[in-house]
């Protein structure tokens, strides 16, 4: 039987996507990673097709925290996970608050309620299908979107659905008239028009003076995304605002204004 192997860690860069949900993992972000342990002893006498899934199986596979409850049923996690969290590679290097949270996680994973530790009950005894979806829906909107009060989830949501109609041409146009990306999936273009709108246009990186700040629903942090050099020709990193800068959001700008 094959086993795995946690890590926990705070995401380096804001390239890596998660593996849930395909949604980029904002820099600074907890995120939550699994690989397969693979015991690649006798690999010298395995063929290049077994040595490469072999590789494939050790990389670790990176999810949002409100994600990794969705890779695998409870009875996955309670069979594979460590008894005791703290026994997870990175879980002593986060913050208390991020371990708290991690671990909330982990009870979810594992099908406990969350508030008394004790198991949910089977299926069967729930009352019904579409019951379950829609409570598991909101935990994990409320676990993702920890850092946004209830109203300013209710006012992204609300403008969510009253911009769903747009097309991607005029949800890019929108944003564009903002300074903000007009590039992704129209999901990606109405939750950045929709978050703009409720909560301001993020302001510019006082750092490097070039791009619009990253906000995360998860720390409530800013972060930069870095910038293209038009004289070197590529795209530069950007270390983001200092802990000390001042940011302020501004007004939305609505198209013919």
């Amino acid at each position: 039987m094959p086993s795995f192997q946690f890590e926990v860690e705070y995401s380096k860069s804001g390239r890596a996507a998660c593996k849930q949900c395909k949604e980029k993992i904002d820099k600074d972000a907890v995120r939550i990673g699994v690989k397969m342990a693979v015991d690649m002893e006798g690999a010298a006498g395995a063929d290049a097709a077994e040595r490469q899934k072999g590789h494939a199986a050790e990389a670790t596979k990176w999810h949002h925290a409100g994600c990794f409850p969705k890779i695998k049923k409870p009875a996955w996690f309670r069979q594979h996970l460590p008894e005791n969290d703290e026994d997870i590679t990175g879980f002593d290097s986060l913050r208390q608050e991020d371990q708290d949270r991690v671990k909330e996680v982990l009870k979810t994973c594992r099908g406990e309620d969350v508030r008394d530790g004790k198991r949910k009950p089977d299926a069967s005894d729930r009352p019904s299908k579409k019951a379950k979806v829609a409570e598991e829906g909101k935990a994990r909107e409320d676990a993702e979107a920890s850092a946004l009060s209830a109203q300013q989830r209710e006012a992204i949501d609300t403008l969510k659905a009253e911009l769903s109609k747009k097309s991607v041409a005029a949800l890019g146009c929108m944003l564009h008239k903002n300074g903000l990306p007009k590039s992704g999936r129209k999901e990606e273009l109405l939750e950045r028009v929709a978050e703009a709108k409720a909560l301001g246009v993020p302001p510019v990186c006082p750092t490097c003076d070039k791009a619009k700040l990253r906000f995360s629903r998860v720390s409530g942090d800013f972060s930069c995304p870095g910038f293209f050099d038009d004289e070197a020709k590529r795209h530069k990193r950007c270390k983001g605002p200092s802990a000390e800068a001042m940011l302020v959001r501004t007004c939305w700008q609505e198209m013919g204004a």
